[in-house]
């Protein structure tokens, strides 16, 4: 804010005392900032810089960070990382994570980690070729061996003689060398064939059984099931298992898998209020029900989540966030509303993280990356730097983040940051050239924080006007400079520390039309 009283007839002032945040767009508010770095609206209407980041660590190739019961899960490279201790391996290459109940899955790997036991493991198991000897309900195995399956895993059968009895099967119980499944799941001789449901038992030579689980591009968790896409396909595991995608008998607590129609790749994937939203760029599919048998799926022609960004999808107050081909979105439950605006840019891939009322988004573009902050309760916007993020995670009232080098960052720190804000150019409709002559700035700031003002005229180069240090709390910093006309005045604003402004208070004269 800028006080100025300029004596004399055609003289005026204009002060600024509620600032907008950041926006790009061709024509903003006189409190709105062109450009910003390291800013925040945590004291808006007023304008101060963000907190500062402290490196908690360092890895060597992270390109997977989440947080399970108050502990960093990363993935490190082909490292899989827990609490800084090393539990498993995976291969290479970005990853899709989700939690539901103490296990985190990790596609597209297909392995599994317990938080509680520590365990690693694959989400798949198989077994064969081996001879086995069948009964219309059981398989044994010859050799005497033990299997990797469970009561209640879905099991698909190969290698039999008669195909009929190559299919998947639920298992009921598992002693020792056999399993045990419902009656008559197996025939013997042909299908239909006098004397076929009477118990039979006889040999395979090379039979293969394991229990799979699908190939997903994008995966979620809701209601005690993990939700996925391939292909044209949505799909999610039984009730409460996540290693179980191929359980179909007939009960509430069975697995689902449906094909849709809609043209393109999806794009990701949510839960969101009492529905799960699979989307793709240019439409969302939703699946509402409580079990199979009532699971249904509507198709909304809706602007989507852009390829490469379904690390954007956020939910706060039961509104979902994401990055489409329009921007930033808003989702509501119906015709999503755009919130971005003021960004004016567009974006090759992203990320993002929620902490708090805050949205965090990492967009990566032509131009190199950006990070930028939604306040989803002002309806501001405000950038901070030029951080490339892989990943954001919140824990314990902190926002951690993982930048693209590997390091692991705290967010809302005391470190002090370097900052700027440009605001304008203010401009006039009017034919007189206004001749501006002095800036007054109302701020607070800590002792020994320092203060640099610049000004510009109609997109001339930047001249410094003033820089010092505060030496009080609550301050007003008279800026003079030599008056100059112009229809464009344009001031930026760089400090170090901690700063509030309060107002900018323009002062000028009215000049001529040349």
């Amino acid at each position: 804010m800028f006080n100025y009283r300029i004596p004399g007839a055609n003289a005026g002032s204009t002060v600024t005392y509620q600032f907008t945040g950041l926006d790009r767009r061709a024509r903003i508010q006189d409190g709105a900032c062109r450009e910003m770095r390291n800013m925040s609206t945590d004291n808006a209407p007023c304008l101060s810089p963000r907190k500062g980041r402290r490196k908690v660590t360092d890895y060597s190739s992270a390109t997977l960070l989440l947080h399970k019961d108050g502990k960093p899960f990363v993935v490190d490279g082909t490292s899989v990382k827990f609490d800084g201790r090393t539990v498993g391996s995976v291969a290479a290459g970005r990853k899709r994570a989700v939690v539901m109940n103490d296990w985190v899955f990790l596609w597209p790997d297909k392995k599994a980690f317990n938080a509680k036991t520590e365990e690693f493991c694959s989400m798949e198991a198989s077994v064969g070729a081996l001879a086995v000897r069948f009964t219309n309900s059981t398989i044994k195995r010859t050799d005497g061996g033990g299997w990797p399956f469970k009561a209640g895993d879905g099991v698909t059968i190969e290698g039999c003689s008669q195909d009929y009895n190559n299919r998947t099967a639920v298992v009921q119980a598992v002693d020792g060398s056999t399993l045990t499944f419902y009656d008559n799941v197996f025939q013997y001789g042909e299908l239909g064939g006098e004397g076929n449901q009477n118990t039979h038992e006889w040999q395979e030579a090379a039979v293969t059984l394991s229990r799979t689980v699908p190939d997903l591009d994008f995966v979620c968790e809701k209601d005690n099931r993990l939700w996925g896409v391939y292909g044209n396909h949505i799909c999610c595991c039984k009730l409460g298992d996540g290693f179980n995608w191929n359980v179909f008998n007939g009960l509430a607590t069975d697995a689902y898998d449906v094909g849709v129609g809609s043209d393109g790749d999806f794009t990701g994937i949510a839960g969101y209020a009492s529905y799960v939203l699979a989307f793709k760029e240019s439409c969302v599919h939703k699946l509402y029900g409580t079990k199979p048998t009532n699971f249904t799926v509507n198709t909304s022609y809706i602007s989507g989540v852009q390829a490469d960004c379904a690390d954007t999808l956020c939910v706060y107050n039961n509104v979902l966030y994401y990055l489409s081909r329009e921007g930033v979105m808003a989702y509501g439950g119906g015709t999503p509303e755009p919130v971005g605006m003021q960004l004016a840019s567009s974006y090759d891939r992203a990320c993002a993280g929620m902490h708090g009322a805050k949205y965090y988004l990492c967009g990566v573009g032509q131009e190199g990356a950006e990070i930028l902050v939604y306040d989803t309760e002002k309806n501001l916007w405000a950038r901070e730097d030029e951080t490339e993020a892989a990943g954001f995670s919140s824990c314990g009232g902190a926002l951690y983040l993982l930048d693209a080098d590997g390091g692991l960052w705290q967010c809302g720190t005391g470190d002090l940051v370097s900052w700027e804000a440009v605001f304008g150019p203010f401009e006039t409709v009017a034919p007189e050239k206004k001749k501006s002559g002095r800036l007054d700035l109302v701020l607070t700031a800590d002792r020994g924080a320092v203060l640099a003002v610049d000004t510009r005229i109609d997109g001339q180069g930047w001249r410094e006007a003033w820089s010092g240090a505060a030496r009080r709390t609550d301050c007003t910093v008279a800026v003079p400079y030599l008056p100059v006309r112009g229809h464009g005045f344009s001031i930026r604003l760089r400090g170090t520390g901690r700063v509030t402004l309060h107002a900018i208070n323009r002062r000028f004269k009215e000049g001529s039309a040349r």
